[in-house]
């Protein structure tokens, strides 16, 4: 076997090894739809996705659809859930590892007034500056199931 032949089969194993586990994919500002809510996305801090176990991205407007979406489609074989870090919106944050501000003087697209952070502590400095509370991914869950697809908040419920 030449040595041509041997860097064209690690290159392939090299693309077939990496290339089986998705990743977040870039969210077209103005153009890409929320699978939950069908408005545009046009705010980088707060468009969130889904991915699931094909690598199929399920783009999302806010992290309050993203967790509707979440809590109704059963559909959909998740394989993970992203969330733009706010205060570094080119970084994705796996869901259930973020940390939640939910403050009512910091506005989100469908109005639950719900921003991402990386740390606790970037969680705590928005707080000081905005108040509200720190939330996990899985008090967002609730908070969207018993605020929004309850129907006690029927303003938000696009879908």
């Amino acid at each position: 076997m030449r040595g041509g032949s041997i860097l064209k089969i690690f290159i392939v194993t090299a693309v077939l090894i990496t290339g089986c586990e998705p990743t977040p994919q870039p969210i077209e500002l103005g153009s890409d739809q929320c699978a939950y809510c069908r408005m545009m996305i046009t705010e980088q801090e707060f468009g969130s996705q889904v991915l699931n176990k094909q690598g199929r991205s399920f783009k999302f407007d806010s992290v309050e659809c993203m967790a509707a979406f979440d809590l109704t489609d059963e559909q959909v074989e998740v394989h993970s859930k992203w969330v733009p870090d706010f205060l570094n919106r080119d970084t994705w944050l796996l869901a259930e590892e973020a940390r939640y501000l939910h403050s009512e003087t910091l506005r989100s697209p469908m109005g639950m007034y719900l921003s991402a952070y990386g740390s606790r502590e970037d969680a705590e400095r928005m707080k000081e500056e905005y108040g509200g509370s720190i939330l996990s991914y899985e008090e967002v869950r609730s908070l969207v199931r018993e605020e929004w697809l309850s129907g006690n908040r029927n303003n938000h419920m696009h879908h």
